[in-house]
């Protein structure tokens, strides 16, 4: 399972993430391609080498064109065009949910994206008292910063990443001037984010500024299945690494986002357990069920499912199933009763035997096919490609999705 493993000793902001992932292997040309889906118009991403510190980097440069742009683009699924103000871009929470539900983003890209700005909106709604869905985002609105963020969430699909663990994440201290005016740091709004998720914080002595902007911690909150120090120690062998630098110099700091990708591997000891969570469930709609289904998914569930059952008095009824790690066991068991109409749910733990696996990617014609290849207990190996690689290659390249899988059954797979 590709793991991602962030460490912020200085904080975190979109475009420093942005930029650790790129620096990981992330396809920069292939990035701007796929924020085309917006339907904002180019979105550029200018990637430079650069010493943070002692740490060789990427920063990255975001240039989106803007407010002009976005007025003149054509209206998506009822998507309104707003005016932005002089100074600042001010967008609807409202409006940028709507954008990113009706553009074709890969589900868990979008899933990704569409979490991170609802936790954003909530802090900002929870801070000036109003309902996340009425809120007005000012710098976070900008495109730039939904670049960012939609950015990251498809970076994070070229790369595989199944799981993301973060570090503590530090806020920073004293003051930093925003379209509020002059605001304490941690701004509201990331202090309410640390507050609902739990996250944990690394407080720096002294006057630092603000090292930690909203986006970029509601891009952590979000995307983190668990912090560092929950639950398990993760064995495995890192596969990639890269460090994204900020804009700024912080004296005695290393302003610098370190992303580490690892590929996770079953313990040696053969003493695998698996939780199973289980809820019959009588009055949800099959669309509901499910949203519910891949909510979980989204949320780290390492699967989920549903099994038709007949309930009481004979109604035709669904049982929803998911299983998870033990360490995630309460988390997602909190998700099932608040998103399903569930009032109980079960609990089994299941002892397990799994192959050792890997991902590698293949070209077949310029397009990139990931594979995961296991091996099996004779010591032998079997590759399968993901499908929707297989289905993106069949578009690009104007062929049936049986057509590309006959091409790669005639290749030498990794």
């Amino acid at each position: 399972m590709p793991t991602l493993i962030l460490d912020m000793p200085s904080g975190v902001a979109g475009d420093m993430l942005l930029a650790a992932l790129l620096a990981c292997g992330g396809d920069r040309e292939r990035l701007e391609r796929d924020l085309l889906a917006l339907g904002c118009g180019p979105i550029r991403i200018a990637a430079t080498p650069v010493m943070a510190g002692p740490l060789s980097a990427l920063r990255v440069e975001v240039d989106a064109e803007q407010e002009a742009r976005w007025i003149q683009a054509p209206a998506i699924a009822g998507i309104r065009p707003v005016q932005p103000p002089e100074t600042h871009a001010h967008r609807p929470y409202a409006t940028i949910r709507d954008l990113l539900a009706a553009a074709p983003l890969p589900e868990r890209v979008r899933t990704r994206a569409q979490r991170a700005f609802r936790l954003l909106a909530e802090a900002e709604g929870a801070v000036h008292g109003v309902p996340a869905d009425t809120v007005e985002f000012h710098e976070v609105g900008s495109l730039d910063a939904i670049a960012d963020v939609v950015g990251c969430c498809l970076l994070l699909e070229q790369l595989g990443i199944d799981r993301v663990l973060a570090g503590p994440i530090a806020p920073g201290r004293g003051t930093v001037r925003c379209a509020h005016g002059l605001m304490p740091v941690p701004v509201p709004a990331v202090a309410e984010m640390l507050k609902a998720t739990g996250a944990p914080v690394r407080l720096h002595a002294g006057d630092t500024g603000e090292l930690t902007t909203p986006t970029g911690c509601a891009l952590v909150c979000a995307l983190a299945d668990a912090f560092l120090g929950d639950g398990a120690p993760l064995l495995g062998s890192i596969t990639a690494s890269g460090s994204g630098a900020g804009h700024k110099t912080i004296p005695g700091l290393v302003n610098a986002v370190r992303a580490l990708v690892v590929e996770a591997r079953p313990r040696a000891d053969a003493d695998d357990r698996v939780v199973e969570l289980c809820a019959n469930l009588d009055d949800m709609t099959g669309e509901d069920l499910a949203l519910a289904v891949h909510g979980l998914l989204a949320a780290g569930a390492l699967d989920a499912w549903t099994t038709p059952a007949t309930m009481k008095k004979g109604r035709p009824g669904q049982i929803l199933h998911a299983l998870c790690r033990p360490e995630d066991e309460t988390r997602l068991a909190d998700l099932v009763l608040t998103t399903t109409s569930t009032i109980g749910l079960r609990s089994q733990t299941w002892a397990r035997r799994i192959l050792p696996r890997r991902t590698a990617t293949f070209d077949l014609a310029g397009q990139p096919i990931r594979l995961k290849i296991v091996t099996l207990p004779g010591g032998g190996e079997r590759a399968k490609p993901e499908a929707d690689d297989v289905a993106a290659a069949a578009a690009a390249l104007g062929r049936t999705v049986a057509a590309v899988r006959a091409d790669l059954a005639r290749c030498a797979l990794p």
